[in-house]
C-alpha cells in the first residue's frame, strides 16, 4: 500500500505539471520524471504478480501502470514539440539570412552568418534525431 500511494502521489505531482507547458528544459524533466514514475508502476506490477494476488490488487496495479504512461506519453508529446519547435525555428533563421541578402551584397560577406545559421539547423536537427533514438 506504501508503494501505491507514493506513486499516486508523483502521478499527481507531475499530471499538475504536465497541465503547464514550460520551457523545454522543464518539458525534458518532465518527462524524465515521467518515465521514472512509469518504472516504479512497472516494478509495482511486477511485484502484484503472485500466485496468492486477487484480480483487483493486479487491475488496480495495471491502472497505476495505465496513468504512468499516459504521463510520459503526454510529457514525450511535449519534449517533441519542442524539438521540432527548434528545427522550425533553426530553419527560420537560416531561411531570414538567405532572404537577408540582398543582390548588392556578395555572399562572402554573408557566409560566416550562413555557416552559423546552417549549424544550428543541425544542432536542433541532432537534437530531434537524439530524442527519436535515430
Amino acid at each position: 500500500m506504501r508503494r501505491t500511494t507514493g506513486v499516486l502521489v508523483g502521478l499527481m505531482v507531475l499530471s499538475t505539471a504536465a497541465c503547464s507547458s514550460g520551457t523545454p528544459e522543464q518539458n525534458t524533466e518532465q518527462a524524465c520524471g515521467a518515465a521514472e514514475q512509469l518504472t516504479v508502476a512497472l516494478d509495482d506490477f511486477d511485484s502484484t504478480l503472485t500466485l496468492d494476488a486477487t484480480v483487483d490488487e493486479v487491475m488496480a496495479a495495471r491502472d497505476e501502470v495505465r496513468a504512468a504512461w499516459r504521463e510520459l506519453d503526454a510529457a514525450a508529446d511535449d519534449v517533441a514539440q519542442d524539438r521540432g519547435q527548434a528545427l522550425d525555428d533553426a530553419w527560420d533563421g537560416l531561411q531570414d539570412s538567405i532572404d537577408d541578402i540582398s543582390g548588392d551584397t556578395s555572399v562572402s560577406d554573408a557566409v560566416d552568418s550562413l555557416r552559423d545559421e546552417a549549424a544550428e539547423v543541425q544542432e536542433a536537427r541532432d537534437a530531434l534525431a537524439d530524442d527519436l533514438g535515430c
